[in-house]
């Protein structure tokens, strides 16, 4: 009941602040984004991954996650296992999913489901993980495979019943287990025909809900901006921040290369780089508008969503329920 109170406290705060348009805030983040690796076994055909240069690519040390973990445990909820690359190459990460398990810290991660073996399934359940989605796009197997590049269909169904399986027969609520879909094109064709056949081969097995979202277009890495509506500062900048492999703080999760650098975890705390001069900068050209120099911000599509109280919708009531997929 504590933990929900001061949830909803905190929430509350970010909320004042970011209606406020407060620049320089009083409370740490709220969410993190933690990158083991940088590294992915597939070349999907919407994520910028594939363009990553070779020295972008990389797995963070174990002590270096702990060090992050040790500090984010005093004012994080929740750390979010993954970010550019595939978790699941990582050597230690399962450990690193317990490690933040232990600190009190609500644990999700998104993976591709092509290396999730039943080892990997019964590690991951152990570790004491909260939530993970399967990122899968695609009803069929030709959709899927289309847009899944270097994956198989077939293959990866059976190691997402499989994890299911073993959920099952535990009789276990966690991890809260979704599968995700991006509206592709293509997809929605593929859904009047195949949705149906494929949500029957999860019959009577432990997954809470698949669902399919909109694209977004990684700030203008992939595709265009959509039409512009409504202008809403980016609500990343009160309550998250994102840390890549090698320690580098970013303020966001569409800022995929790397342009606007915060800090790094390696010189400087969290809570130091939270409100430094460039993170501060930023919120204060984020609130004026004045976007146009940054290319991330400048050229990116979440800024232009709609709103109830002022706040994007889409993340309104994921908030209130504490469901931030």
């Amino acid at each position: 009941m504590m933990n929900r109170l001061r949830y909803y406290l905190r929430l509350a705060s970010v909320y004042r602040s970011y209606k406020k348009r407060r620049t320089r805030l009083s409370y740490l983040p709220i969410r993190l984004w933690i990158e083991p690796t940088s590294v992915c076994n597939l070349r999907c055909v919407m994520c910028p991954n594939k363009d990553l240069e070779k020295a972008q690519k990389g797995s963070m040390d174990l002590a270096l996650f702990k060090k992050i973990i040790d500090e984010a445990s005093r004012f994080a909820f929740d750390v979010n296992l993954h970010h550019r690359g595939e978790s699941l190459l990582h050597p230690d990460f399962f450990e690193m999913v317990r490690y933040a398990h232990e600190a009190g810290l609500v644990t999700r991660f998104h993976t591709n489901g092509t290396l999730l073996d039943e080892d990997k399934s019964r590690r991951l359940i152990e570790a004491g993980l909260d939530q993970f989605a399967f990122s899968f796009d695609g009803f069929d197997a030709g959709t899927y495979e289309r847009i899944r590049v270097n994956a198989d269909f077939e293959k990866t169904v059976g190691r997402i019943r499989r994890f299911l399986e073993i959920k099952k027969e535990r009789g276990l609520r966690k991890p809260v287990t979704l599968i995700e879909l991006i509206n592709q094109p293509g997809l929605r064709e593929s859904a009047e025909r195949s949705r149906a056949t494929f949500v029957a081969r999860f019959k009577g097995l432990p997954l809470d809900r698949i669902f399919v979202k909109e694209p977004h277009n990684w700030a203008g890495e992939v595709g265009a901006v959509r039409e512009k509506k409504t202008y809403a500062p980016c609500t990343f900048l009160w309550q998250a921040l994102v840390i890549f492999w090698d320690g580098q703080v970013l303020p966001c999760t569409q800022d995929f290369f790397g342009y606007y650098p915060l800090g790094n975890v390696k010189d400087s705390s969290l809570a130091e780089i939270w409100n430094n001069d460039r993170m501060v900068a930023l919120r204060e050209k984020i609130v004026r508008r004045d976007i146009a120099d940054l290319k991330t911000c400048g050229r990116c599509d979440r800024l232009w969503r709609k709103q109830i109280f002022g706040v994007p919708r889409e993340y309104l009531g994921r908030a209130l329920l504490k469901k931030m997929e």
